[in-house]
């Protein structure tokens, strides 16, 4: 399986309604991901129980893998 990041965006939440958003790991709320798998663009969700705040690029490719399998 061929997988090539193309673009991550994280996703950020308060934990405390009515308050301003910040992009800190405090209110990191998840991750949308697209990647080239085998030549298909596909748009893969994370939230942050499933993919830490702090991944690089490798660790995102062994999650989609994951992700995937379940499938």
């Amino acid at each position: 399986m061929n997988i090539i990041i193309k673009e991550s965006k994280i996703q950020f939440k308060n934990p405390t309604i009515g308050q301003p958003t910040r992009a800190v790991e405090e209110h990191y709320n998840g991750r949308r991901i697209i990647a080239d798998v085998d030549g298909k663009e596909k748009m893969f969700r994370f939230k942050k129980d499933e993919m830490p705040f702090i991944v690089d690029e490798d660790e995102m490719i062994t999650v989609i893998e994951q992700k995937l399998a379940e499938e």
